[in-house]
């Protein structure tokens, strides 16, 4: 008889792991979280008050505060600094960052030899559902090759050996106790990614598009992309990122998960696709990891291969400077000097709707809104465009 292919054996849940840890390490990772959702929530709200009672109305002394003005964020930030409920708030939030980091990578590389060889067993597959292409020749993107972003252990494109998925360990362990749950908010809900809900806007707002291919720009971890074949069950779809590590993480995920999806190593700014390959292409949380220079790229690059009649959508953090106040931009400012995030005021500044335009978009065809799930109680920032037939 002929001998049976033998099935992959499943991926272990990364919070299943968290959760049989020893009483002691559990009791670890539950402080850490108190700490960062006393630091994100409750020590925030009071350097807000403070701003609110003592910091604006001293500066508008002077004249109203805007919160579009830059130089408004500068005095605002000067006067924050030398305020003891800011610098305990900065401290809390570097050192709870650090013992979150700490702790999830110990963890990892606890179970990394368990994880790596269940890995194997979905990367050497000889009938995959889906592929995965990596380019060890890529010029990887200085913005995060050279960055530790979240300040994640040793970045996104680390490697240890050339089946290496223990970047996309440590980035999806970390979200466990990442801000959103911090803030009191879980990574999923109801069994919803953010990817399901960034489907779902796209048939609200385009219900006749059946798209052939679709594209998922910067996939990470691929969190979001199963999504994607849920929603378009006959499309073909396809997922890129730049981090090798990330990569086989999500196609391995993907496989594991049943789902079909085509990942491949890329720069998101310079894509090996022809003109005109897909009918949707999507990005989420991609922009604000960019660069002042690579912003305007990754949106000119999604417009080229995009063909007419399919939809480009985006979504991302929704902290424009227009829409928050100057207090919280220079909270976010903090993003950028100590936690990892270059561009993070960058992408506060950034003129979104300028940049479509100059990447050739149409302004009649192009969106900008701000769209909450009901089960979160802030927006994503989303934008994009229909490309003209």
């Amino acid at each position: 008889m002929p001998e049976t292919t033998r099935a992959p054996q499943p991926m272990p849940a990364l919070s299943a792991l968290m959760r049989a840890q020893p009483h002691d390490v559990r009791a670890r990772g539950d402080f850490v979280l108190a700490l960062k959702s006393w630091a994100v929530r409750d020590c925030a709200r009071l350097v807000h008050a403070h701003y609110d009672e003592r910091i604006a109305p001293a500066l508008e002394r002077d004249g109203a505060l805007s919160n579009t003005s830059a130089e408004d964020r500068r005095r605002v930030k000067h006067e924050l600094s030398g305020e003891l409920i800011f610098q305990l708030w900065c401290k809390l939030s570097y050192e709870s960052q650090g013992m979150k980091w700490e702790f999830v990578d110990r963890i990892v590389h606890q179970h990394l030899e368990t994880l790596q060889r269940a890995a194997d067993d979905y990367l050497t597959r000889e009938q995959p559902l889906g592929s995965l292409t990596l380019n060890p020749d890529l010029e990887l993107p200085a913005n995060i090759h050279n960055n530790e972003i979240h300040r994640q252990p040793r970045g996104f494109t680390f490697e240890y050996h050339d089946r290496d998925i223990s970047a996309g360990a440590l980035y999806n362990m970390g979200a466990l106790i990442g801000p959103a749950v911090a803030a009191g908010r879980g990574r999923l809900s109801r069994g919803r990614s953010a990817g399901d809900f960034l489907c779902e806007l796209v048939r609200q707002r385009f219900p006749e598009l059946e798209p052939r291919d679709v594209l998922e720009i910067g996939c990470g971890t691929g969190r979001n992309t199963p999504a994607y074949k849920r929603t378009f069950p006959e499309a073909r779809v396809q997922a890129v990122d730049c981090a090798a590590g990330l990569l086989r993480w999500a196609f391995v995920s993907a496989e594991s998960q049943g789902v079909a999806i085509d990942f491949s190593q890329m720069d998101i700014t310079c894509m090996a696709f022809p003109d005109a390959s897909f009918d949707l292409v999507a990005s989420h949380i991609v922009g604000h990891e960019t660069s002042k220079k690579h912003l305007p790229l990754m949106i000119a690059e999604a417009w080229r291969v995009l063909r007419p009649g399919g939809v480009m959508f985006h979504m991302d953090v929704p902290i424009q400077r227009g829409r928050i106040d100057l207090c919280d931009q220079v909270l976010n400012d903090f993003q950028v000097r100590h936690n990892g995030e270059p561009f993070w005021t960058g992408w506060i500044d950034a003129d979104i709707p300028a940049l479509m335009r100059a990447a050739g978009v149409p302004d009649a065809c192009a969106f900008v809104s701000y769209d909450s799930p009901p089960e979160r109680n802030s927006p994503w920032y989303c934008y994009g465009a229909r490309k003209p037939l």
